[in-house]
């Protein structure tokens, strides 16, 4: 059976709220399986990017919809939190990027602790490059993972959403510094990309049916959300994809961003990118369908999809 992939497009049919893709994300929600993943009294970690340090990036997810999700959670009677890494200093950055309890309604919580060392070390038995990886205390200690990925552009990987922000975002410092090692061992981003799964798996290994994955599939910028600077996203807002399959998520939002038009006055139209190009491919010269192939090679999901639109 394909695994199914809701999705919540950002084009209004008509003009009415039921259209706006606030509503539609709420729908969405409600429509998948994430109800049935939580119980009531779980402590659920929402892992999001909160932004760069320097305040000069913008393009990152916009707050209103990690309050529909926390809203939802709350419903379901779960205690949400919002988290990210880098310590303390990214829970202040957090705060100034609009992520406070005021604005979310969730605590914004370190992954790693307030000095990054707060951590499990779990070791594979299977893997590509790392054998032991670092997850985040305050992730590993929850009862569900859920996470909310901005997809955009990435140097090492051409492109990066769940797969990236789980690695990278779920682990320490260490473990970071490890993956980005092993950029070393090749010029397109294979090794690099095949860490982040190893970590990915690391993180997942006490999740086995308690995670959860939500791309937001909008300001598709060039760069990382840690860098202080956006630019214009390389096509039009999407919208949002929802699935209890990571590998399904991703492969989904690549495809729909690869098939996408190309924003006028982009680096993606200054490069002559067109409608089914590999456009990550083109603007960093890494394939992030190599990504995709290992988590499916590792077991952690699979290419065979089907879209269901809400």
């Amino acid at each position: 059976m394909p695994s199914k992939v809701l999705f919540a497009s950002a084009r209004l049919p008509q003009l009415n709220k039921e259209y706006s893709l606030t509503y539609k994300f709420k729908k969405a929600l409600e429509e998948s399986p994430l109800s049935s993943m939580v119980e009531k009294g779980n402590i659920v970690a929402v892992k999001v990017h909160v932004g760069d340090m320097d305040g000069g990036g913008y393009r990152f997810i916009r707050p209103i919809f990690v309050r529909i999700l926390i809203d939802y959670l709350k419903q379901l009677g779960t205690l949400p939190f919002i988290t990210d890494t880098w310590g303390l200093r990214h829970v202040y950055a957090g705060i100034q990027n609009g992520f406070g309890y005021e604005t979310v309604g969730a605590p914004l919580l370190p992954a790693n602790g307030v000095k990054e060392n707060f951590f499990y070390e779990v070791e594979l038995e299977n893997y590509y490059h790392l054998k032991r990886i670092q997850v985040a205390g305050n992730v590993h200690d929850a009862d569900v993972l859920v996470d909310f990925s901005h997809f955009k552009g990435h140097p090492s990987s051409g492109a990066g959403a769940a797969i990236k922000n789980i690695a990278m975002g779920c682990t320490s410092y260490r473990t970071r510094g490890e993956i980005h090692q092993l950029e070393k061992l090749d010029t397109v981003g294979r090794a690099f990309q095949e860490g982040m799964v190893d970590a990915v798996r690391a993180v997942l290994k006490n999740k086995r049916g308690k995670a959860f994955y939500i791309n937001y599939v909008m300001d598709m910028q060039p760069i990382c959300d840690c860098a202080p600077w956006s630019d214009l996203p390389i096509a039009p807002d999407i919208g949002i994809l929802i699935s209890d399959d990571i590998v399904a998520v991703e492969h989904a939002s690549l495809k729909m961003v690869d098939e996408a038009p190309v924003m006028p006055g982009s680096v993606a139209e200054k490069l002559g990118l067109r409608p089914g190009d590999n456009k990550w491919l083109k603007l960093h010269g890494k394939d992030p369908y190599i990504q995709v192939e290992a988590a499916e090679k590792a077991g952690l999901g699979s290419k065979h999809y089907e879209i269901i639109e809400v």
